[in-house]
């Protein structure tokens, strides 16, 4: 298991090269942080989570807003292994694939300022996608 500064574990489902990708972004971060600690503007992470339901309405849910990108992605990862623990590490597809995964895979994506995506299609076409979006605040 990985542990984060805040102390939360991330389960072993994940597989390593987003492990990995996740860290590099945290580490990244960091760095950009300490050089940027005399400016004005810093960022908060949202947290949502979309259902696009087949047979159902559509949800859209924020869960959460943070300071600190480790703790969104941290959050994502929790909220992923809450909402859908049926996908083992094996169904994970590399990084940036999106479209024609399948059903019953995962999409995952590391943007360029950190955030992580994770997105799912089930047996019955629903889609479902847990995120954070980075915004700067004055």
């Amino acid at each position: 298991m990985m542990e984060y500064a805040d102390n939360t574990l991330v389960e072993p489902k994940f597989p390593q090269d987003l492990l990995a990708e996740v860290k590099k972004a945290h580490d990244e971060e960091a760095e950009r942080e300490s050089v940027a600690s005399q400016d004005k503007f810093f960022a908060v992470y949202i947290v949502a989570h979309e259902r696009k339901m087949v047979a159902a309405e559509s949800e859209f849910i924020i869960e959460g807003v943070y300071s600190a990108l480790e703790r969104a992605n941290t959050k994502i990862m929790e909220i992923f292994n809450n909402h859908y623990p049926e996908f083992p590490a094996s169904s994970f597809y590399a990084q940036g694939v999106w479209e024609s995964i399948g059903s019953n895979s995962v999409g995952w994506y590391v943007s360029r300022n950190g955030t992580l995506s994770l997105e799912v299609e089930d047996e019955e076409a629903n889609q479902c996608r847990v995120y954070a979006e980075r915004h700067e605040v004055e």
